[in-house]
């Protein structure tokens, strides 16, 4: 594993979003567009994405697996909390920036992001873990991820209890259901799923772009707090859960997943929750454009540190 073969990926993702940011400065389409772009992403091309990631036959071995996944899950995400909480509330955070900061601690981009880089580092076998570690993530983020962003602000854009049956969430409850039950979709349906759920990841990089199009670079730059967040996500939080889960017995592969996933950067979720719930967009998506643009120094660190 050289650092080129993490790097790439990352560049990838890098290109997409500077052709959202330019198509914006451009004005090939403007602010409301991209707020539908961002409905679309969430009610359509994540739900096909989670469902067509569930496509496999069941089998003892991997329900096995999946369930030490699953089991490890709960650690990470108490860690995960405990120390998002108390870095939101740190003194000169400020109430504005606090739902950003809790989430972007918490939550890594492990689907969008996580996926390539953990094959092209540990394969297609670890791939598969890392499908099943985002079960209860999506779960999670769909739930206390909006909770983080919208924490004390109360008014009309609090937290709904009908998220719960967002179609994110829907979808990873039947997706579940097939592998369980070892369901395929027919072939035209199975294809269908797949090219909706391929459109999320650069739809995602997109938006992101779009929305940081706007700013001023003095502005991604020069705000402390994004830095602060970014050192949290990329390097105090992957390293924090190495030492946890490594009081478990865990093969060096699943480590290297779990480790590697809560290495990434800031969740791209975060930008369309703070859109969504008016909770300082601008903000996540500084935050998400920096911590990206820097694991891709940090990733090939962690990653080496695990061999």
């Amino acid at each position: 594993m050289g650092f080129l073969e993490v790097f790439e990926p990352i560049a990838v993702l890098f290109l997409i979003l500077m052709s959202g940011f330019m198509a914006r400065r451009l004005t090939v389409f403007d602010d409301t567009v991209v707020k539908g772009l961002s409905s679309l992403l969430l009610k359509v091309t994540l739900p096909a994405l989670v469902i067509d990631s569930l496509q496999r036959s069941y089998s003892p071995d991997l329900m096995r697996d999946s369930g030490s996944v699953l089991l490890m899950a709960v650690p990470i995400y108490l860690v995960s909390a405990v120390v998002a909480l108390m870095c939101g509330a740190l003194p000169g955070v400020g109430r504005d920036n606090a739902g950003v900061v809790r989430f972007a601690v918490m939550f890594p981009n492990n689907g969008f992001m996580g996926y390539p880089v953990i094959l092209s580092v540990l394969g297609s076998e670890a791939l598969f873990l890392a499908v099943i570690y985002n079960l209860p993530f999506n779960l999670v983020v769909f739930t206390v991820g909006i909770l983080f962003i919208t924490m004390g602000r109360g008014g009309k854009k609090s937290f709904d209890p009908k998220v719960l049956l967002s179609p994110a969430v829907v979808s990873v409850v039947i997706g579940f259901l097939f592998f369980i039950f070892s369901v395929r979709l027919p072939g035209a349906l199975a294809e269908a799923v797949r090219l909706l759920g391929s459109v999320t990841t650069p739809l995602a990089m997109i938006i992101v772009g779009a929305t940081l199009s706007g700013m001023k670079l003095s502005d991604v730059f020069g705000n402390w707090r994004v830095y602060f967040v970014t050192a949290m996500r990329l390097l105090v939080m992957p390293l924090l859960i190495w030492f946890v889960l490594r009081r478990f017995d865990l093969s060096p592969l699943l480590l290297s997943v779990l480790v590697l996933l809560n290495a990434m950067p800031v969740a791209i979720n975060g930008v369309l929750f703070a859109a969504e719930y008016d909770a300082n967009p601008a903000f996540a998506a500084q935050a998400v454009f920096v911590s990206t643009m820097l694991s891709a120094l940090t990733i090939p660190v962690i990653a080496l540190l695990l061999r």
